[in-house]
């Protein structure tokens, strides 16, 4: 189960990398439903894409190592989590986006909890506190 969990964990970041670089590369002509924007729009929203592409590469690096980087993961889920949140309120506030984005909130709410769960029932779980390892002051 953990090595199916880790192949998840690097499969969905390879996508997310994907993903963030075919929209940093060809723009809002990759964003469903998307219109036109102005430049400033085009460029915060690029510059948006790699840090996607990047969060992408964090579940590549944390899937390497899960007994270490367990942390790192939930870390990136709750970053996910968020962002379906963000969605929620971009639809309240600017009302129902494309089809595509509101099948992606259930997505992005859900799989991190998914991979908290499976994370917690695997061997070795997130370190707590008092496994840290101690510094001497002295």
């Amino acid at each position: 189960m953990r090595t199916a969990f880790r192949w998840w964990l690097v499969v969905f970041g390879l996508v997310c990398t994907a993903i963030g670089v075919v929209h940093l590369f060809f723009g809002v002509s990759t964003i469903i439903g998307g219109g036109s924007v102005n430049a400033t729009v085009d460029s915060d929203l690029r510059f948006c894409f790699v840090l996607f592409a990047a969060y992408g590469l964090g579940f590549v690096w944390a899937a390497q190592d899960l007994d270490h980087r367990a942390g790192v993961v939930n870390l990136l889920g709750l970053l996910f989590f968020l962002g379906g949140l963000a969605r929620l309120l971009a639809w309240l506030q600017t009302g129902t986006p494309n089809w595509f984005y509101v099948l992606m909130i259930p997505v992005e709410l859900v799989i991190p909890v998914v991979n908290w769960s499976l994370l917690r029932s695997g061997p070795a779980s997130v370190p707590q506190v008092a496994d840290a390892p101690r510094i001497r002051q002295g």
